[in-house]
């Protein structure tokens, strides 16, 4: 079954035939045709060309009589912020701001709206309607002279959209002034039309063939972890029992489960979200709870259906009382000197929940992404030592929560923004620094991975500034964090509690960017069982504060409630994502690719009974044709070959639910693509053996190689290995220019990639095969100087054979 998802874009197909026609013409003049015109194949989509035309009105147009700030020069200057009034407006009770018209057809370029002014922070949640469908959205500043708030999910843009109204309410008996107000993007909105994300990318280029091979004679167990444990990895963001029934059990049908949600301490208790009594300040101890509002308060976690009633999942605590924290900064920073009273009103609330509902979440995380300023105030206030003071206050919260409820995990700090490069790795040494501050509190460490907006197409971004994740930052950067915990003796596991994109839109691009991002995540995420004891993708059956996010697998059809049954709502493309993953399951074996950079191609294959699963993620811009009839150990044939697609093509994301196969020579993967395929076999899969693969770090992280730099692994018996990989964890601007060389017990080796040499900014695995006649108990690894090279981390991978299949399931 084939299911498309189109998007109206106000560009009709005949304006598409036009615009064809157009390009063909120019290809009768040959010194236009080879530089501007793109093959057929490759033209822009609708979408892109109403993008195109919307970019146009905002550069040639909307934008010349108003205020403007831009950062760099020609092709790469970018619009950072746009005035769109500077009207002073007081605003009392009710307030209803029409912003300037056109604003609704370039907002989607922009990421935020900002309002300057005075007193600003009596204002309450912002919708912008009609485009946040009656919630309100997300706000990342609010302070008495800047109020700062993200565009919701945009349609595509069309001289016919309604105008943007901004609606919202000052608190009572308040009122607030705003002076300015204008669109900013991050200074990620170039004057130059990005087109890359509306072409169907690889399609004027010959497929590329690739082999992959998997081994059915061997199970493959990592670290110890022999089944996929698809209960990390499978989930969507929720807790149990936030969504009405019928969306858990569409979730729970698809083998997803809740995987992690934000509770927030004073809109939840203090404000409160319906009547009843409210948390307040203890009267006798100043900024302080009133802790015995929990012997009068239910605390119970929501009901949930019987499938999700054991579910472990995670919690999030953000947004401390007003009356403890930090004046209208920071999301609820506790004040110093209210640490305690913080970390002791977290603790009553995790333990009034497990006494009052019989259940609470089996991760607690102290408090959300509180590595960013917007989520911990010290970190702007250079007079405080503010990671020293995260960690004092992670430690304090631990403290508590143990205390009270000992089998609850405490952890954090939740990070955001993992670039850990910045700053020559000063962000690192902050994060390590927090990671030995806490050792002996924290039970685990969380961390949140984004690709940034306008990511699509990260291949043939790399020599342009890429600086996302899925082209081997991801593993670059947790191999570095599990080597200093390795050497520091300090190994606890790691959970992603969010993952996905940060592109707003609800164009099929928009769609196309969150797709690709959760499975290519996923994918690298559940190849590291180790490692990962949670992954959970920024994805949601459904949001009633948000209806018609972009990150919603399903909205409300007209005129139905958000908070209503799934029978009132329609599905969104975002449905595929869970439908794609929805059986694959089973025991681990070994899979090998070649002929691909190691960072654009991820494969990993599981069995049950007769059904091999084989799930492919390509992250390059090349469409591929894959070569998967060397199978070892085939001698099952197999009854069925059925691959699962979701996929963009020509301005669309396709979903194609069971495609029957004749043979397994040249599975057709497009760029950016997760597919999964299924064979069935006549007999049982029997693996015979285990492949066992193991990990060993050197010491020292994120070491300079301005001179020779030496390592050392060791391992427990060099003479039980089969085969042997090193990787080189490296660091460097402009890519490599030379190969990285050095010796491996007094044997030279060297690895220069062509892909390395291609990226503005390279922070990515080298995965160099080691003879294992090199191998000894104690290894050597010594690597040459580079100009501007850093090693991030050097680890070995080895793999040996039992003789008897592991009997147990991963532990």
């Amino acid at each position: 079954m084939t299911v498309p998802h189109p998007i109206v874009t106000g560009f009709s197909t005949l304006m598409k035939q036009i615009h064809f026609a157009a390009l063909v013409c120019l290809s009768f003049f040959p010194v236009f045709a080879s530089a501007q015109a793109p093959t057929a194949p490759n033209l822009l989509s609708d979408e892109g060309l109403a993008r195109q035309e919307a970019h146009a009105y905002l550069f040639d147009e909307f934008s010349k009589d108003k205020e403007s700030t831009y950062r760099g020069e020609g092709e790469n200057r970018n619009l950072v912020e746009l005035v769109l009034s500077n009207e002073t407006l007081q605003l009392s009770g009710d307030v209803s701001i029409e912003l300037p018209a056109g604003s609704q057809r370039v907002a989607s370029l922009f990421k935020y709206i900002i309002l300057r002014g005075e007193n600003l922070n009596h204002l309450g949640g912002i919708e912008v309607a009609p485009y946040s469908g009656g919630g309100t959205v997300e706000r990342s500043t609010q302070e008495p002279k800047l109020y700062r708030f993200k565009l919701p999910a945009m349609p595509v843009p069309s001289e016919k959209m309604p105008p943007i109204r901004i609606r919202t309410r000052c608190a009572d008996g308040k009122t607030a002034t705003v002076t300015q107000i204008a669109f900013n993007s991050q200074g990620k909105l170039p004057v130059k039309f990005d087109d890359i994300p509306y072409r169907t990318l690889g399609a004027d280029r010959p497929r590329v063939p690739v082999n992959v091979r998997v081994d059915l004679q061997h199970e493959l167990s990592i670290a110890g972890h022999v089944d996929l444990e698809r209960q990390k990895f499978f989930r969507y963001y929720a807790a149990p029992g936030t969504s009405d029934p019928s969306f858990e059990r569409w979730a729970s049908e698809r083998n997803f489960s809740p995987g992690r949600q934000i509770f927030k301490l004073d809109p939840a208790l203090v404000v409160g979200y319906g009547p009843g009594e409210k948390l307040k300040e203890d009267p006798n101890n100043k900024g302080a709870a009133d802790l015995t509002f929990f012997d009068r308060h239910d605390s119970s976690p929501p009901k949930t259906i019987p499938e999700f009633e054991a579910t472990d999942y995670a919690m999030c605590l953000n947004d401390y009382p007003e009356f403890m924290s930090v004046e209208h900064v920071g999301r609820g920073t506790p004040l110093i000197e209210h640490f305690g009273d913080a970390a002791n009103l977290a603790a009553a609330h995790i333990a009034d929940q497990q006494r009052d509902g019989g259940r609470t979440a089996k991760w607690w995380e102290v408090k959300n992404e509180s590595t960013i300023k917007a989520e911990w105030d010290y970190h702007y206030q250079k007079e405080h030592d503010s990671w020293a003071l995260l960690a004092e206050f992670h430690n304090a919260v631990a403290e508590a929560v143990h205390a009270k409820t000992p089998s609850v995990n405490v952890g954090g700090p939740t990070s955001a923004w993992m670039q850990l490069h910045v700053n020559q790795f000063g962000l690192y040494r902050d994060q390590t620094r927090f990671m030995d501050l806490t050792r002996d509190h924290l039970d685990f460490y969380s961390r949140h991975f984004y690709e940034d907006m306008g990511s699509l197409g990260a291949w043939e971004r790399r020599d342009k500034g890429y600086s996302g994740y899925l082209l081997g930052r991801l593993e670059a950067t947790l191999d570095m964090l599990q080597a200093h915990m390795e050497e520091t003796d300090n190994v606890k596991p790691i959970l992603i509690t969010e993952c996905g994109s940060l592109q707003a839109g609800r164009g099929a691009a928009d769609y196309w960017l969150r797709l690709r991002s959760f499975s290519a995540f996923l994918h690298k995420l559940m190849s590291r069982p180790h490692q990962i004891d949670l992954s959970v993708p920024f994805v949601f059956t459904n949001m009633h504060w948000n209806p018609t996010s972009g990150n919603v697998a399903f909205v409300p059809t007209e005129g139905a409630s958000a908070r209503g049954p799934l029978a009132d709502f329609q599905p969104t493309p975002v449905a595929d994502f869970f439908e794609l993953w929805r059986d694959f399951d089973g025991r681990r074996l070994p899979v090998a690719t070649n002929d691909l950079a190691e960072v654009g191609l991820n494969a990993t294959a599981v069995y049950q009974g007769n059904r091999l699963q084989i799930a492919l993620t390509n992250m390059t811009s090349h469409q591929l044709s894959v070569h998967l009839s060397d199978i070892a150990g085939d001698a099952l044939h197999a009854s069925s070959i059925q691959q699962r697609r979701l996929r963009y093509n020509d301005g669309e994301v396709i979903y194609e639910d069971a495609i029957s196969l004749s043979d397994s020579n040249a599975i057709e993967v497009d760029a950016e693509e997760t597919t999964v395929l299924t064979f069935t076999f006549d007999q049982t899969i029997q693996p015979n053996r285990t492949l066992l693969r193991q990990f060993a770090y050197a010491a020292g992280t994120a070491v300079p190689a301005d001179q020779t730099q030496t390592f050392q692994i060791d391992i427990d018996d060099a003479s039980d290995i089969e085969s042997a990989e090193l990787v080189v964890g490296v660091h460097r601007i402009k890519g490599l220019e030379q190969a990285v060389s050095g010796t491996f017990n007094g044997h030279r080796f060297e690895s220069h990639p062509e892909w390395t040499h291609q990226f503005d900014q390279l922070l990515a695995p080298l995965e160099i095969p080691i003879s294992k006649d090199w191998l000894q108990n104690n290894n050597q690894i010594q690597i040459e100087p580079q100009p501007g090279l850093t090693i991030t981390s050097v680890h070995l991978i080895c793999d040996s054979i039992s003789e008897a299949l592991d009997s147990k399931h991963s532990q």
